[in-house]
């Protein structure tokens, strides 16, 4: 009885080891795209189909080969001879156990767990095609883990680079912003700009954010203004050139008190342009501050303005400039026509200077109303009953205006004289020419 069943267990050990090296035949036929004839139509990776006419069998590859399908197909084999066997398709290991009652599909579960060491099978085909398959199973494994193992180096080395290039983007960004807001005087916002550069904002998403802080909308205050007014924002760039400009013409010529933060978001808030400004500095300066006393006196009487007052209301922006100018010239106007003891009033004065009349002129004018004055309202108390009369007024409507009606008034009124007293020869003051009326 002990023969026979060492005679049963030679057979079946000697046909799984014959199904074992069909297996592994088969397995590397399939690794060069083959099919090895010894592979028998029990094997379940291939199916059968006949050839011609010779009867002969051909067989087909049905499945890729892999690691598991290697352990899945010895495992099939070994069971049909009553051995349970599992070869382990990660480690590549091969566990075994004798079945007493083989069946045709011993069902496979991760808890047949039994080592097989080499004292379990003696026949050394077995054991060296065992061996073959653990090695075939162990490079797989290997290789599947150098490519995994490349793959996981390859990705954290672009994930380095990557987190280097936006370490260096970073950087840049708070170098560049620390310096533009550090020139538009703003400091304080250095931390909240590293912050949000560190949170990965961009540039222009930082500067946008900045904008909307306190400390930006103090800095650019008169873009408040602007905006109120309906006028266009200044850019930080544009808004600080005209500060320069501003401060500039205002310590040229000596007017520091109005070089302040106040003064000059005035004239941005206003939309003064650099020329204009810089006409409103020379006229404060050389026609009002440095002006002849009896002009400053003129212009507090025609307009009310106080000598401590006279810079800032020319530079004033909510003054219109033309109005300043003419205001100013009129005043010049006034003092010219005092010096030649006459008084002109505010709105003769400011229309003269609307018409161009300049100081020189008005001094000039004034002048030649002063010599011919006196003698044609003389002329108008006498002949004022029949005559035309001729005041200032017809005087400066003549002179500055070359007003042919005025004239006429007071050419009648000394040809009424001269006739009057026809025995005179005609040449004294009354019978004046106007030869130089009217011309400057």
């Amino acid at each position: 009885m002990a023969a026979a069943d060492s005679a049963n267990e030679a057979r079946l050990a000697a046909a799984a080891a014959k199904k074992a090296q069909d297996a592994a035949k088969a397995a590397q036929a399939a690794q060069a795209n083959t099919v090895p004839a010894e592979v028998g139509e029990d094997d379940p990776r291939y199916y059968t189909a006949k050839v011609g006419t010779t009867g002969k069998t051909s067989f087909q590859l049905w499945t890729a080969r892999n690691a598991a399908e290697v352990a899945s197909s010895i495992n099939q084999n070994y069971s049909k001879f009553g051995i349970s066997s599992v070869i382990d398709p990660v480690t590549g290991r091969v566990v075994t156990t004798k079945s007493t009652a083989p069946t045709p599909t011993p069902q496979i579960t991760p808890q047949i767990t039994p080592q097989i060491t080499p004292q379990n099978i003696t026949d050394p085909a077995t054991l060296a095609l065992i061996q073959s398959l653990q090695s075939q199973i162990a490079n797989l494994t290997n290789a599947q883990r150098s490519a995994q193992d490349q793959a996981a180096q390859a990705a954290a080395l672009a994930a380095a680079e990557k987190a280097k290039q936006q370490e260096q983007q970073r950087q840049s960004i708070v170098a560049v912003l620390t310096d533009r807001f550090q020139r538009y005087g703003l400091g304080s916002l250095i931390n909240k700009i590293k912050d949000l550069a560190i949170d990965g904002a961009t540039e222009a998403t930082i500067t946008l954010a900045l904008q909307e802080s306190e400390e930006y909308k103090t800095r650019f205050k008169a873009n408040q203004t602007r905006i109120a007014k309906g006028l266009a924002v200044l850019q930080p760039a544009e808004y600080l050139n005209l500060e320069d400009g501003y401060r500039q013409v205002l310590r040229a010529y000596g007017l520091k008190q109005f070089d302040t933060d106040a003064y000059v978001q005035q004239f941005i808030a206003n939309d003064m342009s650099p020329t204009e400004f810089s006409n409103r500095v020379v006229t404060a300066v050389q026609r009002v501050q440095n002006a002849d006393p009896a002009i400053i006196k003129q212009l507090r009487d025609y307009y009310g303005v106080g000598q401590q007052d006279l810079v800032a209301y020319v530079l004033d922006p909510e003054q219109q400039f033309q109005k300043i100018q003419r205001q100013v010239a009129a005043s010049e106007i006034g003092v010219a026509a005092a010096r030649q003891g006459l008084q002109a009033g505010v709105s003769v004065a400011e229309q003269l200077a609307a018409q161009g009349v300049t100081e020189a002129e008005a001094q000039k004018g004034y002048a030649t109303i002063a010599d011919i004055l006196p003698t044609a309202e003389k002329l108008s108390d006498i002949y004022g009953k029949t005559l035309d009369t001729y005041g200032q007024s017809e005087a400066e409507q003549e002179v500055f205006n070359s007003l042919a009606s005025a004239q006429r008034k007071r050419q009648r009124l000394t040809a009424r004289e001269v006739a009057t007293f026809s025995g005179s020869s005609g040449t004294n003051k009354t019978s004046l020419t106007t030869s130089s009326v009217g011309q400057f």
